[in-house]
């Protein structure tokens, strides 16, 4: 996972950061940082991240 892919989950389900960082409980900050740097490498933000976005992606390849 990168930023990228995070950066693309978010406009998949057409949030700001502001938006998308309330699914985890962090401010607009955060979620810039990690589209700009990447996702924390580890803990529970990490697997939240993972989790949202195998959601997103199940959920868009569904017909």
């Amino acid at each position: 996972m990168n930023g990228a892919l995070i950066r693309e989950a978010r406009e998949m389900v057409g949030e700001s950061q502001a938006a998308f960082g309330e699914r985890f409980g962090v401010d607009q900050s955060t979620i810039h940082r990690w589209e700009a740097n990447g996702p924390p490498s580890r803990g529970p933000a990490r697997r939240a991240l993972e989790r949202e976005i195998r959601s997103i992606e199940q959920s868009r390849s569904v017909p």
